[in-house]
């Protein structure tokens, strides 16, 4: 169920029934040479989608692909929502839904540079008394990590890598560009001052917006990794459906 192509009827009807709010969180910013600009908006939409298929009780919202990316500003086509203004939408849009009678969002993430501004959030609204409930996947891998051995042949994943490179040949193969991928990513140091991080961590270790190993990446990788995702994320919102709080 997609809360932009239903009637006022259903939202009346299904709040009663306590539903879950989804909202899909991505990014547009440089992932690599071969991958679109919005791929974390693609997985984050496709895995809601697929959670609504196999979750009865469970409406998506449209998604948000404008996010937390100011590490990306050194590559064409990346755009940025300043903190405070990432802060304000999010901080809207939930209200919105709680104004129509809903208790339960699951802000679904895939953007990894979205996670400080989830914890703030987060941690805002305890200040808020808020009529609703806010559960965000503020780390979207964590709850695949332990099982990325079971597919991935390479140890260096997280942006643009193998298993994201096989995730948008799964999901959006039309947009992948493996042609101009010529091999492992070329990084630099993790960090600028070892011990410390600074503003340009980012930018001076993913030299060409992508690491790890992109040409190890298939679509049956994706297809299974696609499987194992929804599997947990259906785990985490029957726990959401069954927390008190």
């Amino acid at each position: 169920m997609i809360w932009s192509e239903v009637t006022y009827k259903e939202i009346e009807e299904i709040k009663k029934e306590e539903y879950i709010v989804i909202l899909p969180l991505g990014s547009i910013e440089v992932h690599g040479p071969h991958l679109p600009l919005g791929s974390d908006g693609i997985e984050a939409w496709s895995l809601a989608m697929e959670l609504a298929k196999r979750d009865e009780k469970v409406i998506v919202l449209p998604p948000l692909y404008y996010a937390y990316a100011p590490e990306a500003f050194y590559k064409a086509g990346s755009i940025n929502l300043r903190a405070e203004t990432l802060l304000n939408v999010l901080e809207n849009i939930c209200d919105e839904v709680g104004r129509n009678g809903f208790r339960k969002i699951f802000i679904l993430n895939m953007h990894g540079g979205n996670y400080p501004i989830l914890k703030t959030f987060l941690k805002e609204l305890i200040l808020k008394r808020k009529s609703y409930q806010v559960y965000a996947l503020t780390d979207p891998l964590k709850p695949v990590h332990y099982r990325m051995g079971e597919i991935f042949e390479t140890e260096m994943i997280g942006h643009a890598c193998e298993m994201e490179t096989s995730l948008l040949m799964y999901l959006r193969p039309e947009l992948v560009k493996m042609e101009r991928v010529m091999g492992e990513a070329e990084t630099g140091r993790r960090y600028v001052v070892e011990g410390v991080e600074s503003p340009m961590d980012w930018t001076k270790y993913a030299i060409n917006g992508y690491i790890g190993n992109p040409t190890k990446a298939s679509s049956d990788k994706g297809n299974k990794f696609f499987k194992i995702f929804v599997e947990e994320l259906l785990k985490i919102l029957k726990r959401i459906r069954e927390a008190e709080y």
